[in-house]
C-alpha cells in the first residue's frame, strides 16, 4: 500500500460523514405512526453504506500507516538495502516474465512504470516490508503450504518471493506473490531475511499446518462460545425466562407505567460489541483451520482495537447520559 496515512485520513473522513448521516437520521423528529419519509431514509441508507465501506478501508490503512511508521523508525528491522536504477530495470523486466508463468506468481506490489533515477530502497522487518515506498505485510508461509522462495542466478538480480493470500468475497482466496529484488551487493542481507522467514528456521513465526489447525480449532470454539453466551445474555435482557437468583429483574426490559419500554440501549451496544469480536475470533479460527497464517501483528492490532473501541464506547455512553 502506497501512502497509507493519506488513505487512512480520507477513509476516516468518509467514515465520520457516514456515521454523522446515520446519527442525523436517528435524531430526526418524525411522526413514528407513519412510514419514514425519504428525508430520513435517504441519509440513513447513504450513511450506512458509507460506514460499512469506509470502516474496513480505514482499519486496513491505519494499521498499515502505524506499521509503516514503525518500520521506517527502525523498530523490528531485519535488513535494508538499496537497489540501483539499473538493477531495478532488470527486475521489472524479469517480474513480467515471472508473473506470466502462473496466476499466483503475479506480483502483489504495483511497480511504477518509471524507474526512479536514484534507485529504490528495500526495508524488511518482522512481519512487514517497504519496497519503493510501498508497504506490505509479509510472512514466510502462505496458503496450501506455499513457502518463501529464493530465485538464484541466472536471475539478475536474485529475488525473494513471499506468498500472499487474500480472502475472496464469494468464498475461497486469491493467491499472489510479493517479489523483492536482492542485488549482489546486498546478498548477505537478503539471506538474513530469507532465513528469518523460512519455516524450518522459524517454526513459531511460520507454524506447521497441524499447529494452525489446532490453534484455529481453539479460536473457532472459543469465539462461538463467546457469541452464544452473549446471545443468550441478550435474549435474557429482552425478558426471556430465567431464574431470578442468576439474573435480577433490574437487568431485564420491563414495561413502564405509561406502556413504554425502559431503555437499555447502552447495554445492548456493549453486548453487541463483544459479540462482534467473538465472531471475529471465530472467523479467524476458521481461517487458520483452512491453513492460513494470521500474523502476530494482526492479532495485536485487533486486541488494541478492541480495547480502544471499548473505551470509546464507554466515553460516548457517559456523554449521552450526561446530556439526558
Amino acid at each position: 500500500m502506497r501512502n497509507p496515512l493519506g488513505k487512512a485520513l480520507w477513509s476516516a473522513g468518509f467514515l465520520v460523514l457516514g456515521i454523522g448521516l446515520v446519527v442525523y437520521a436517528f435524531g430526526s423528529h418524525v411522526d413514528r405512526t407513519v412510514p419514514a419519509t425519504n428525508a430520513v431514509m435517504a441519509p440513513f441508507v447513504v450513511g450506512l453504506v458509507m460506514t460499512l465501506v469506509s470502516l474496513p478501508i480505514f482499519l486496513w490503512a491505519i494499521f498499515s500507516a502505524v506499521g509503516y511508521a514503525r518500520l521506517m523508525s527502525g523498530k523490528g528491522l531485519i535488513a535494508r538495502w538499496h537497489v540501483t536504477a539499473g538493477d531495478w530495470d532488470r527486475f521489472r523486466a524479469f517480474d513480467q516474465i515471472r508473473a506470466a508463468e502462473h496466476a499466483w506468481l503475479h506480483n502483489d506490489m504495483h511497480i511504477r512504470e518509471q524507474t526512479p533515477p536514484q534507485g529504490v530502497d528495500v526495508i524488511v522487518g518482522r512481519g512487514s516490508t517497504i519496497v519503493d515506498g510501498s508497504y506490505h505485510g509479509i510472512t514466510g508461509l502462505g496458503a496450501h503450504g506455499r513457502e518463501i522462495n529464493w530465485l538464484n542466478a541466472p536471475v539478475d538480480p536474485e529475488c525473494i518471493e513471499f506468498p500472499k493470500t487474500y480472502p475472496r468475497g464469494k468464498g475461497g482466496s486469491v493467491e499472489l506473490t510479493l517479489r523483492v529484488p536482492v542485488p549482489a551487493s546486498a546478498r548477505a542481507e537478503g539471506v538474513r531475511v530469507f532465513e528469518h522467514y523460512h519455516p524450518k528456521e522459524n517454526p513459531i513465526l511460520n507454524p506447521t499446518p497441524a499447529r494452525l489447525r489446532l490453534e484455529g480449532t481453539f479460536s473457532l470454539v472459543g469465539g462461538l462460545f463467546i457469541v452464544m453466551v452473549l446471545g443468550a445474555l441478550l435474549a435474557l435482557m429482552l425478558g426471556a425466562p430465567f431464574p431470578a437468583f442468576l439474573m435480577s429483574d433490574s437487568m431485564r426490559i420491563v414495561k413502564a407505567p405509561d406502556g413504554e419500554e425502559a431503555s437499555l440501549a447502552g447495554s445492548f451496544v456493549l453486548v453487541g460489541y463483544f459479540m462482534v469480536f467473538g465472531l471475529l475470533i471465530a472467523i479467524g479460527g476458521l481461517w487458520q483451520i483452512k491453513g492460513h497464517v494470521i500474523p502476530a501483528k494482526a492479532r495485536w492490532n485487533t486486541v488494541w482495537l478492541f480495547i480502544a473501541g471499548g473505551i470509546l464506547l464507554q466515553l460516548v455512553y457517559l456523554w449521552i447520559n450526561g446530556q439526558s
